[in-house]
């Protein structure tokens, strides 16, 4: 039993956290309106808003976010976040030259190696940096290969299963979407969720949003590498693994092994 002044700590200790949240939001969203001229500003902002779910007092998504409050769509949301980070990513004396959106997204699409040494090929042909241009300078990818997460060929029998990521990213969305409405629920004391245990069920959700993530491919297996998978134990016979397994069983000798076999590549 939770003792009468330990909820009243706790509960200054929510409202702290809240008006704190609330403080960095309104500091954000300046940025925003402010910064409409500078997507990497933007970006960064909606990334941290995102991230920390600063919305969620009034809102119960990032999505709706985006759309009442901006008028943006999510997919358009994330691609300023995306092209923020690619430009922040850049030294800092290549990131000067991106200056739209736009050329952030075509460049993108080269890997984060090969970014700035994009962006220098086009310097040093004296053209504008455009899009367009960024496009006809990024590295053409190997003929008929498909890449991990890591940056690894994935045996091309494996191709079909790869690409089923998104059976599990959607799963996944809906997870968020369910906790993201009990959590609004709860902060808004809905009564129609009165009887709802909110930490048992957010646990539960949870915990099935973790375990569900690791059916995400992520990495070609290092130990069978795709090719003999049925007895492999790391991959369990699919020949790829998660992200969880990728950063929680992989020795770092074989991480170390991959990235410079693929460096000699």
């Amino acid at each position: 039993m939770v003792r009468p002044y330990l909820k009243i700590i706790m509960k200054n200790h929510e409202m702290m956290t809240l008006l704190r949240d609330d403080q960095r939001l309104a500091e954000l969203e300046k940025t925003i309106a402010r910064g409409k001229k500078t997507f990497v500003e933007v970006g960064l902002a909606l990334a941290e808003i995102r991230d920390l779910r600063l919305y969620r007092r009034e809102y119960s998504g990032f999505a709706e976010y985006c759309r009442e409050k901006w008028g943006w769509s999510k997919p358009y949301c994330t691609q300023l976040i995306t092209a923020a980070a690619v430009v922040e990513a850049l030294p800092a004396d290549t990131k000067v030259a991106i200056a739209t959106e736009s050329q952030a997204r075509e460049l993108a699409k080269a890997g984060p190696g090969e970014r700035a040494r994009v962006v220098q090929a086009v310097v040093d042909s004296g053209e504008p940096v455009t899009a367009a241009a960024i496009k006809r300078h990024l590295p053409p990818p190997p003929p008929s290969q498909v890449l991990d997460a890591t940056g690894w060929p994935i045996p091309t029998q494996l191709i079909p299963l790869w690409q089923r990521t998104d059976e599990v990213q959607e799963m996944l969305t809906v997870l968020s979407r369910v906790k993201g409405a009990l959590r609004s629920a709860q902060e808004n004391k809905d009564t129609l969720f009165a009887e709802v245990n909110y930490s048992s069920a957010l646990s539960q959700l949870d915990q099935a949003w973790t375990d569900i993530k690791t059916a995400k491919p992520f990495a070609v297996c290092p130990t069978c590498q795709g090719q003999l998978p049925d007895k492999c134990t790391l991959c369990r016979g699919r020949g790829l693994i998660s992200e969880h397994r990728w950063n929680t069983c992989v020795t770092r000798e074989d991480k170390e092994f991959r990235a410079k076999a693929k460096g000699r590549n």
